[in-house]
């Protein structure tokens, strides 16, 4: 029986060390001259809503692994503060910051799990978006061009247990779908 346990236990860490050795570490740093955009209307206007880009410019550490066509991802997250967005006035700034409940929950993470290549132009991310402290999962199209990552995908705003805000009296309404817009430009540090 104690050899019984004491093979289990070195094919449990063969397996374990295996799966670790095919992990491969990676550094990128996000350039300031990309964007991150959240787009959205109302039944009068449209808005957008700019992610000062400077919060996420420090080296991002990850590891990742091949898998055929995939490239799976560990630890690849970006960490948005809500108060980073800049809708264009001080009023757009504070109804977008309580929409998003950010006096308790301060932070977006938008975490990419994998990456499926389709050409050398083009690839289908899944993320996991957290927002208002629920998690959803998305695939989306990224257009890809050498270290530069473009893409967007809708949100319905409902699916995160936020409700579009109304002003004037009920007379403009937010639509619930908004839109978050990526272009992302990316260094590797060796």
């Amino acid at each position: 029986m104690k050899g019984l346990l004491t093979y289990y236990l070195i094919l449990f860490f063969s397996i374990v060390l295996t799966a670790q050795k095919d992990l491969e570490k990676e550094t990128i740093y996000i350039l300031p001259e990309s964007e991150l955009v959240i787009a959205g209307s109302t039944n009068v206007n449209n808005f957008e809503c700019k992610f000062n880009i400077q919060l996420i410019c420090e080296p991002k550490n990850f590891s990742y692994s091949l898998e055929e066509e995939n490239i799976i991802f560990r630890n690849l997250d970006l960490k948005l503060l809500t108060e980073g967005f800049d809708c264009g006035n001080k009023r757009m700034n504070a109804d977008f910051q309580d929409l998003l409940m950010n006096e308790n929950h301060p932070m977006i993470i938008i975490q990419v799990k994998r990456v499926e290549l389709i050409s050398s132009e083009y690839a289908k991310a899944f993320i996991k978006v957290t927002l208002a402290g629920k998690n959803k999962n998305y695939e989306l199209p990224v257009h890809l061009n050498e270290e530069h990552f473009m893409g967007k995908f809708k949100i319905n705003i409902r699916d995160f247990g936020l409700e579009p805000p109304t002003k004037a009296l009920g007379l403009i309404e937010v639509d619930e779908m908004i839109e978050v817009q990526f272009n992302l430009k990316v260094r590797e540090l060796l």
